[in-house]
């Protein structure tokens, strides 16, 4: 129930940002990586950086985390985690001096902690004799106060550091760079090979998590400018899950559609209850409501409106029907009825029965109607109450669903919005009026509520907390995790690649599940790519061998993002799109809203001529990476290991 975490007792003396993440962050992601496992932590502090990893061996702790640089010496001893960052060594020296290459640092003294990664850096370059070793503790402010009192001619600081202290030294300056990419990690020992498997899963998860998750309160303006619509909702069998590794629901398509509609991409935040999904909405973790509710009184507020309702059920009592039957709301007394005391439906019973009616309400704040229905067939209680779309899908489970009656009235579903969102309601209202009961609506009524035989095979396969995402869950495992990759990214992958088709083959004579090119296998060691364990292995060294082709300053998250990009275009046309994305104005090392948008030029003659590596059909990388990602995040959400 523990995990020990080692660092420096005075680790963020240099608290300065590594692409975007400041030192003092990473105890703050150690914590949220041990909350996320249910561990406490106790954090083992050290005074001398070279204590770290000797403290970690001889069994202190359990992992370091800090801002270690990954050097060939240190991963002899150690096994280090993905890269969290990427920084280059940079020299540093009084201005008067002329230093443009290492060659340039022989005769003179250049400071750096003894232990650190510049003291190997220095001794690969044959400089030992100039090194002069200074305590592990001293800090970057006091290195470069040691160059300004001449005990040392020269220091050598990461690049991010180096930037942002450099300003307050006038008389020093950046000279060149000693290394150009070093590789910033956490440690474990070799032989906790399970450790470090479950850091690499939750340092993927949590950066392509934090990259999608935005906290706005936004109308349709924003929203539109933005290009992304924030769908929030729960997974239940009508509005939102997965199934064969596919994300669908009656919620989700109709969304998707409007989304389409008004060239917008869905992103889905999922919640536990209903009264989680009122409580983001008016946070502004997402924009609309859109998990099957029922509009009540009791749910509109100066704060919450709804659209107009784009589905009108019934509100059924049922049993089971092997057991007491009922036709009327008085004869429920006696009986137990099993509800959610956040569903519409508490209120709609009390308002059918008398005062003191004696029905035995068993309130489950936690229970979906999905639950429910199995309780109440379980005979945990007699009776439940259920939207009829919803018991539609539940009797192709039970046999023993029997529909007792129904109470007053109709229901109307609608979507949930904040009352600051007037024109998103408009919106909304307006495709709604024009779908509602037209073919595409119907073809998706029936998909989901309709057609018994469609909703056994949805149902049946559906990916349950816990469950699989695909046949081949286990492989994607064991190879993922010699790579340091979240299986459940490479399986959201594989699912875009051959939709879990392990003979599938395209039309350029890529094959396997993660369609590989035979020529590609070939380099990286496998053949017979139609055989599982083959097609997955070449697919994730084939991941590992690309993502290498993009050193530099790229984000956690952004790294992935361009590797997926090179897997389906080529590392080449990616490296074009890069350059042309600069060339325009954009950030060249964000893929979303800008590398993406250049890449979608290079099919463009006026563009493509000028790449390096010529036309590329760039709406298919464009999509590749977004679906692979948007999948991905719904895996993370609905399968927790």
């Amino acid at each position: 129930g523990e995990i020990r975490v080692i660092a420096p007792r005075f680790d963020g003396a240099d608290a300065l940002p590594r692409s975007g993440l400041p030192v003092h962050a990473y105890q703050d992601l150690a914590e949220a990586f041990a909350a996320a496992k249910g561990l406490r932590v106790h954090w083992v502090y050290v005074d001398d950086f070279e204590a770290l990893i000797p403290s970690l061996l001889a069994g202190q702790g359990d992992m370091i985390v800090t801002n270690m640089t990954v050097t060939d010496a240190r991963a002899e001893r150690v096994d280090f985690t993905r890269a969290i960052a990427q920084v280059a060594e940079v020299v540093i020296a009084a201005k008067t001096r002329k230093l443009e290459a290492v060659d340039d640092l022989a005769g003179i003294s250049v400071g750096v902690p003894r232990g650190s990664a510049y003291q190997e850096s220095l001794a690969a370059h044959d400089l030992a004799a100039s090194t002069v070793l200074l305590p592990s503790h001293e800090s970057a402010a006091e290195r470069l106060d040691g160059v300004m009192q001449g005990r040392y001619d020269a220091t050598v600081l990461d690049s991010d550091i180096a930037s942002t202290l450099i300003d307050e030294y006038e008389a020093l300056d950046i000279h060149f760079r000693l290394n150009k990419h070093r590789p910033i990690a956490w440690a474990v020992r070799p032989d906790n090979p399970h450790l470090l498997n479950q850091l690499n899963q939750f340092l993927v998860a949590h950066h392509l998590q934090s990259g999608a998750a935005t906290v706005a309160l936004r109308d349709w303006p924003g929203i539109q400018n933005s290009g992304r619509l924030r769908m929030l909702t729960v997974n239940n069998p009508a509005s939102y899950f997965m199934w064969r590794g596919e994300l669908i629901g009656f919620d989700y398509e109709l969304m998707q559609a409007f989304a389409k509609e008004n060239g917008l991409h869905l992103a889905v935040v999922i919640k536990d209850d209903i009264a989680s999904l009122f409580e983001a909405l008016r946070k502004g973790e997402g924009d609309v409501i859109a998990a099957s509710l029922s509009q009540s009184e009791e749910r509109v507020s100066d704060s919450i409106q709804f659209s107009e309702p784009y589905l009108r059920v019934a509100e059924q009592v049922v049993g089971r029907a092997d057991g007491p039957q009922v036709t009327a709301p008085l004869e429920l007394q006696g009986h137990s009825v099993g509800i959610n005391p956040q569903t519409v439906f508490p209120a709609k019973l009390n308002a059918v029965l008398p005062e003191g009616h004696g029905v035995k309400l068993q309130s489950l704040p936690d229970a979906s109607t999905e639950d429910l229905i199995a309780r109440m067939v379980a005979g945990e209680f007699d009776f439940t109450v259920a939207d009829s779309h919803l018991v539609a899908i539940e009797k192709t489970y039970h046999a023993n669903i029997a529909v007792q009656f129904a109470l007053p009235g109709e229901a109307e579903i609608a979507w949930g919005m904040r009352t600051d969102q007037p024109q998103l309601k408009q919106q909304l209202d307006r495709f709604i009026k024009k779908r509602y009961r037209g073919l595409h609506y119907n073809v998706l009524f029936n998909k989901y509520f309709k057609n018994e035989r469609k909703i056994r095979r949805y149902q049946k396969d559906r990916v349950l907390p816990e469950g699989k995402l695909s046949p081949y869950d286990d492989l994607v495992k064991r190879v993922a995790q010699g790579h340091g990759m979240d299986w459940r990214l490479v399986v959201s992958q594989m699912y875009q690649e051959s939709k879990f088709n392990p003979k599938a083959k395209s039309f350029a004579g890529a094959r396997g599940l993660m369609q590989v090119m035979p020529r590609t296998a070939k380099q990286l060691g496998f053949e017979n790519l139609y055989q599982p364990q083959n097609g997955i292995a070449a697919g994730i060294a084939y991941m590992a061998w690309l993502e290498k082709r993009f050193p530099g300053a790229l984000d956690f998250d952004e790294r992935i993002m361009f590797t997926l990009a090179a897997y389906n275009a080529g590392a080449g046309h990616v490296r074009d799109a890069r350059r042309l994305a600069k060339t325009l104005g954009y950030d060249e090392n964000r893929w979303f809203d800008n590398v993406e948008l250049a890449m979608l030029k290079l099919s463009n003659p006026r563009y493509y001529k000028e790449a390096r590596f010529g036309y590329v059909r760039g709406s298919e990388p464009v999509e590749y990476v977004r679906k692979i990602h948007e999948r991905y995040l719904g895996y993370l959400q609905s399968i927790k290991k």
